[in-house]
């Protein structure tokens, strides 16, 4: 019934309303603006990749637009190509990197093939949907925080991000234990003074 009536919503209103954390409202946006996913993806071409990758990187590109997008700056349909353009370009740098280390260390095509996977899980589209979505949310987590952070503390926070434990962290990096936590408590207040709790729930509590 709330996405029925918010389908009359200019796009605008649906992303105001999206940024204050009604999930029905990115939904709508998501499934308004898809097409123009699918047509942007469609410009790009990635031997490394599925067409279907190609459109799920341009989809977080869309959600990512959403909550960065400033009224003020620009209209949204603008804001929101470029975004989507920006995450496919670099979802396709990073595939030809990958394939690039690879060869370099004569690797056989079969064994990056063997390590990618091309098998699609046979989620619903509710599922897909919703993994794309918090993978968007993660990245704008690990983005705004990566601001604040000097290089030795980027290291820390993304071996953490990856799961490895304190002690693990100290061995790889060669730092103290107290370097380690501080840097996880810096990470954890800028979360919860810098980014919308909307977001850091549906990442933190699903």
């Amino acid at each position: 019934m709330i996405k029925y009536n918010l389908r009359v919503k200019r796009t605008e209103k649906l992303v105001e309303l999206a940024q204050s954390g009604l999930m029905e409202a990115l939904e709508l946006i998501i499934e308004r603006y898809y097409p123009m996913v699918v047509k942007i993806s469609s410009k790009y071409y990635a031997p490394w990749a599925e067409f279907e990758d190609i459109v799920q990187n341009g989809l977080i590109g869309l959600i990512k637009a959403v909550f960065y997008f400033n009224f003020e700056k620009s209209s949204f349909n603008s804001f929101a190509w470029r975004s989507i353009e920006s995450e496919i370009q670099t979802f396709i740098t990073y595939l030809n990197r990958r394939k690039n280390k690879i060869l370099s260390e004569s690797s056989s095509i079969d064994v990056f093939d063997e390590e990618e996977g091309t098998e699609q899980a046979d989620y619903s589209l509710a599922d897909k949907e919703s993994n794309i979505i918090k993978t968007a949310f993660i990245q704008i987590i690990k983005e705004k925080i990566t601001l604040y952070l000097k290089d030795i503390e980027l290291d820390i926070f993304e071996m953490w991000l990856d799961g490895y434990s304190y002690k693990e962290i100290e061995k790889e990096l060669n730092i103290n234990f107290k370097k380690i936590d501080n840097t996880i408590q810096k990470v954890k207040r800028i979360g919860r003074t810098k980014i919308d709790k909307f977001i850091l729930d549906q990442v933190f509590t699903n």
